[in-house]
């Protein structure tokens, strides 16, 4: 009898093992649900065509003004303004320094994004400020058809003023991690003199 049982069984696991393998294998094959997390498509890439220039491939529409609008000067004040306090003869009225972690942290991404602006800044084919005809200029300063005409007759020495303020930046950024007041305090100084030494060779005229 149990032998008979044996041979009953065991076709009946046989044919229930093909089944579910079946079973498998169809699932497999077929499509994922439209609504199913796991995508089965790859997502196109975007590609660019690969040119001799490199520098073809950066987005240089917003002018050199425009940049130290929107990031150079917002994120240098706040360096330079992290520190300060106001003396009179009765003492110090207002006497600031960053105190929390946060205060810290935002000293920290101003001084990599001002260190980043200078790689945007030195990216060939950006114009100095947009030509406007309505625009005035005040005597001292050289107009934006001067501007262009002076950078692009003097691309070594524009680098050169970036450079210096982003190795300032640096020195800067190191102090701030190391959150020294006084190193702050001397490092932004430089980042000053860096620009300001830019800004009397490109902007403002000598002979005023």
């Amino acid at each position: 009898m149990m032998r008979l049982l044996h041979k009953f069984v065991y076709p009946l696991y046989t044919v229930a093992m093909l089944v579910l393998l079946s079973a498998c294998s169809a699932e497999q094959d077929s499509p994922a649900p439209a609504g199913n997390s796991i995508a089965t498509e790859q997502t196109p890439l975007i590609t660019t065509e690969v040119t001799d220039n490199p520098f073809e491939q950066f987005d240089t529409g917003y002018s050199v003004r425009t940049l130290m609008n929107a990031i150079v000067q917002p994120n240098a004040l706040e360096i330079w303004r992290a520190v300060r306090y106001v003396s009179t003869i009765d003492g110090v009225i207002e006497d600031v320094t960053p105190q929390t972690d946060e205060d810290w942290e935002r000293l920290r991404t101003s001084a990599i994004t001002l260190i980043e602006a200078g790689n945007a800044l030195m990216i060939p084919g950006r114009v100095a400020e947009p030509a406007d005809p309505d625009v005035e200029y005040p005597a001292y300063m050289y107009t934006s058809e001067e501007i262009q005409a002076r950078l692009e007759a003097n691309p070594e020495i524009w680098s050169s003023y970036i450079q210096a303020m982003q190795l300032f930046t640096q020195a800067t950024l190191e102090a701030i991690e190391r959150r020294d007041v006084l190193g702050l305090i001397e490092t932004g100084g430089t980042i000053n003199n860096a620009c300001e030494g830019c800004h009397a060779k490109f902007w403002y005229r000598r002979d005023i």
